[in-house]
């Protein structure tokens, strides 16, 4: 019986042992500040595999649209006819031909000439802030009025179009020479009698 107890007191220990190293081995978790640290770490983990996963699919929803766009206009010219093709290649033309006009303008242009242009660049830019400014910091009654004013020149832009596209065809020549005669009668005022 004593033989017995010395060997359950002699192996207490060794039991202990191996119970909380086979637990420590079966939860990693074993102590308070381990267990926050690896929480830590598993959020940090999970929040970049989130933006990671956000990213690829955004790049991938882009791609997707890209693509997409690019089928679209390849569908649009499969389904054009011969006449509306040569005229989108016209189109396609004259702006290459318009890009590389300003480029061989800018490139041939005196230091001056390009200084008066980059000049007239700032203006326009100025005065668009400008605009943008005088926008913001108008009151609700001065927008409502410049709103007012922009909307009735549209309207008598509009009144006026949808006169000229409701007239017949007579009323339309009417108009037609009687614009020609003021142009006329204008240039024969303008122009000096010859000696």
């Amino acid at each position: 019986m004593r033989f017995i107890r010395k060997i359950a007191v002699m192996s207490l220990p060794l039991a202990t042992a191996l119970v909380s190293s086979t637990a420590a081995y079966a939860d990693p978790c074993a102590s308070l500040s381990s267990c926050a640290q690896q929480q830590v770490q598993q959020g940090v983990e999970n929040t970049r595999n989130a933006v990671k996963t956000d990213a690829n699919q955004f790049s991938s929803n882009l791609k997707n649209a890209g693509q997409s766009v690019q089928d679209q206009a390849k569908e649009r010219w499969n389904n054009a006819s011969e006449e509306t093709r040569k005229k989108w290649a016209a189109q396609g033309d004259k702006l290459t031909k318009a890009e590389q006009n300003a480029k061989d303008k800018w490139n041939n242009a005196s230091e001056e000439t390009r200084k008066k242009w980059a000049a007239q660049g700032d203006k326009l830019t100025k005065a668009e802030q400008n605009a943008k400014d005088k926008w913001n910091n108008a009151s609700e009654e001065t927008r409502k009025k410049w709103e007012a004013q922009r909307d009735s020149v549209t309207n008598a832009g509009k009144t006026a179009q949808d006169k000229w596209n409701n007239a017949g065809q007579n009323v339309k020549n009417a108009w037609k020479n009687q614009k020609d005669r003021i142009n006329s009668d204008w240039k024969d005022a303008t122009t000096l009698p010859k000696l």
